[in-house]
This record gives C-alpha cells, sequence and structure tokens, in this order.
C-alpha cells in the first residue's frame, strides 16, 4: 500500500509539475518569434472587447476594435533584460510593458505589474486583414 501511494504521490508531482511549466513566461527572444509579422485576435479582460492587432518585423503595430472598427497604431518592442513585450501607441510617451504566459490552449495571458489585462486568442502568420 506504501508502494503506491509513493507512487501515485510521485505521478501526481510529476504532472502538477508539467502544468507549471507549461503556463511559463515567454522568453524575450520567444516574444519576438512569436508576436513579429504576426496578426492576433485578442481581448481585453476589463470589458470582454475583442481586437484584430498586427506586429510588423520592423516595430510597427496596428489595431483594430472589432464593436466599433477603431483603429490605433504605434511602436513595439521586446525588452531582452525583462522579457516584456512593449508598445507605445501613437500620442503616448509611455510604453505599456507586458509579460506573456503561454496557456496550455495555445493562448497567450498578458500581465502588466500582475494584473492580467488581455489575452492573445489566436495568431496568423502575417498580415492577414491588411491591418
Amino acid at each position: 500500500m506504501t508502494r503506491i501511494t509513493t507512487t501515485l504521490v510521485l505521478l501526481f508531482t510529476f504532472f502538477a509539475s508539467q502544468q507549471v511549466s507549461a503556463h511559463g513566461q515567454l522568453t524575450a527572444a520567444q516574444l519576438f518569434e512569436r508576436f513579429s509579422d504576426t496578426t492576433q485576435h485578442c481581448r481585453k479582460e476589463k470589458d470582454q472587447s475583442t481586437c484584430t492587432t498586427y506586429f510588423s518585423a520592423d516595430g510597427v503595430i496596428k489595431r483594430r476594435m472589432h464593436e466599433d472598427g477603431k483603429l490605433k497604431d504605434g511602436t513595439w518592442m521586446v525588452k531582452d533584460d525583462t522579457d516584456q513585450l512593449c508598445i507605445t501607441w501613437t500620442g503616448k510617451t509611455k510604453a505599456l510593458c507586458f509579460e506573456a504566459y503561454l496557456n496550455h490552449d495555445g493562448t497567450l495571458d498578458m500581465y502588466k505589474k500582475g494584473r492580467h489585462l488581455s489575452t492573445v486568442i489566436t495568431f496568423f502568420e502575417g498580415n492577414v486583414e491588411n491591418l
């Protein structure tokens, strides 16, 4: 009985550790690879509004909100020292920097200072919606 209990505890510990590593923070290199020249469907957690965003390979970002079609643009970069994706919207002077955490279903949770602000739902290669 003790052997079975020990085996079950070890198996549970193994699978629990696998879940933690699968929901880990992306590194700067992973962020750049995942976002550069891609279009994403995203959701703002505050109000559940959805958007489409394109991150060009040369650091330009364009976003369209689905509800009202409002467009927004700016620049983006990845900070190597903090593993953050940073966006500076046109007309703003301060960048919004996020940590990205990969979920089991392939979505990304975007956090700023410990708060879950948005979720990237799907990724597509290139500027598929001509933003």
